[in-house]
């Protein structure tokens, strides 16, 4: 590679670190692949390959090093697969161009979401930096995700970009800059007016739920301290006391918050339940739990709990999804040889979680209504996920709370991150969700995106607001595959006739 190509792949990759949460640059996103669309002509395949796994590592580096805080073996096997989403891209659209020319450029916003679809599925699917979150901080321009998603976002983002390298090349050209700024224009003059229309509307004024979140800031790394398990009671006993203060109809804890298998031990589980029926309020919290598959096979699950007043039956949900190579390493059980060497390479020190298998809708009955309230839970690192979230939302929920232990790593961009995410849930489908971190950041998130009450992470806290239910579905809910179908079969005939250009349409 020359000096000019090792500049440009920096320049893509800098730049992509500079335009997510929670740096203030998302705008940088609009023009960062404007170099590496440079430095993909003239060039062999090696290069390419080479160059593009290199920006996708110095892009990863710089946004995913928060993951080495938990677990250096997680980092280097999220990074290892996060890199190859971008080489992939850099090949595909690298051939387009090949075959094509600069005009292959227009491919590029199918191939970037194409890819990031695919980032998104199965058990290594890790969809956490979708370009589409760079635009966080820009409300107005993401309301569309209400009809297509954020990945329908990341291809407005990437869209841009083409239209930004288009002007720039033919600057000399006046009357083809001006055809080229229009659409600009256009592009740029669509998505905000939706978004006016959107958020000039008013919050329904239903009647509201009264929900209190309760973050204990508890260190993650001493939680686990089966010495320090009777202080975390204490301390969630001490800040659910509080919130019981401002007549919540709803009390949330983090994830994992009690910090044992609480289905078992049953002199917790009865503290816990005498709080519950003497406040006469329910109980979200967040645990571990487990169940027996035989008599020498037991299933650990990273879950969430309902705990009702009067009723000793609990509601329970297990997490769908484990963070890959941090809760569970993908294809253990199929392929063990495949966790033994990665276990002797990178010294693995990863949870073992069994998969939920059940999409969960609780129901409880708030004193203002009188009529029995539908609430989903996800867990984590399921809230990055818009099509797990949908299913919750289909299935009849009427708010989403996302429970979280961001605190395993520290002071770093990754809670920030997190908590932008979920803005793209709430929009997408309308609903408030009510997000509740162990360290921060709990907070309430509307249908349009907007935070309310944010607290500051590592310290405790009780945040307390009103919440309202979901009325109808949004085009997204209801018909949210259209677009990931849209990106294959356009992508599909893009590389059809690529092929039938090349090897015989040509002889």
């Amino acid at each position: 590679m020359s000096r000019k190509d090792i500049f440009l792949m920096f320049i893509t990759g800098i730049g992509l670190i500079l335009a997510f949460p929670p740096l203030p640059f998302g705008f940088i996103a609009l023009i960062v692949l404007i170099p590496f669309f440079f430095f993909l002509q003239g060039k062999k395949i090696s290069t390419v390959i080479a160059g593009g796994y290199v920006i996708g590592l110095i892009w990863g580096s710089g946004t995913l090093y928060w993951i080495g805080w938990a677990t250096i073996g997680g980092l280097f096997g999220a990074l290892i697969i996060f890199a190859s989403y971008f080489c992939l891209f850099a090949l595909v659209q690298f051939w387009l161009f090949q075959n094509w020319g600069e005009k292959s450029l227009w491919a590029a916003p199918f191939v970037w979401t194409g890819v990031e679809i695919i980032s998104s599925v199965g058990s290594m699917g890790f969809p956490w930096n979708l370009m589409a979150y760079t635009q966080s901080d820009y409300l107005t321009m993401i309301q569309f995700a209400d009809l297509f998603g954020a990945y329908a976002v990341s291809f407005w983002v990437v869209s841009m970009n083409v239209i930004f390298y288009f002007i720039i090349i033919n600057l000399k050209e006046r009357q083809l800059v001006k055809r080229w700024i229009l659409l600009l224009i256009v592009c740029v003059i669509v998505p905000l007016g939706y978004g006016q229309f959107k958020l000039t509307r008013p919050l329904d004024n239903d009647p509201k739920i009264n929900v209190s979140l309760i973050q204990g800031n508890i260190d993650p790394y001493q939680k686990w301290d089966a010495g320090f398990l009777d202080s975390n009671f204490f301390v969630y006993d001490r800040l659910t006391r509080q919130a019981f203060k401002s007549n919540p109809e709803l009390i949330v804890w983090p994830e994992t918050a009690t910090a044992c298998y609480i289905r078992y031990r049953i002199a917790y589980f009865q503290k816990i339940k005498s709080q519950v029926d003497s406040m006469n309020v329910p109980l979200v919290t967040g645990t571990q739990d487990f169940e027996w598959i035989n008599k020498d096979k037991l299933n650990r699950y990273n879950s969430a709990f309902l705990i009702r007043p009067n009723y000793w039956n609990v509601d329970r949900y297990h997490k769908i999804h484990p963070v890959p190579f941090s809760e569970r390493v993908p294809l253990a059980d199929q392929i063990p040889v495949w966790y033994n060497f990665l276990d002797k390479v990178l010294d693995l020190s990863v949870g073992n979680y069994a998969v939920g298998d059940s999409i969960v809708v609780f129901q409880f009955m708030p004193k203002s209504l009188k009529k029995l309230v539908r609430f989903s839970v996800v867990i984590c690192y399921e809230s990055v996920f818009p099509y797990l979230v949908r299913k919750f939302i289909r299935k009849g929920a009427q708010f989403l709370i996302i429970i979280t232990n961001d605190g395993w790593f520290g002071k770093t961009s990754g809670p920030f991150q997190h908590a932008r995410i979920a803005i793209f849930r709430a929009i997408e489908n309308r609903v408030w969700i009510v997000r509740c971190a162990n360290t921060g950041i709990s907070c309430f998130i509307d249908p349009y995106g907007r935070m309310h009450k944010a607290s500051n992470i590592y310290k405790e806290a009780v945040v307390n607001s009103f919440i309202s239910l979901k009325k109808q579905d949004t085009f997204f809910t209801k018909y949210g595959f259209l677009f990931p179908w849209f990106i294959g079969i356009v992508s599909s005939l893009l590389l059809f006739l690529t092929v039938y250009n090349r090897y015989f349409h040509r002889h």
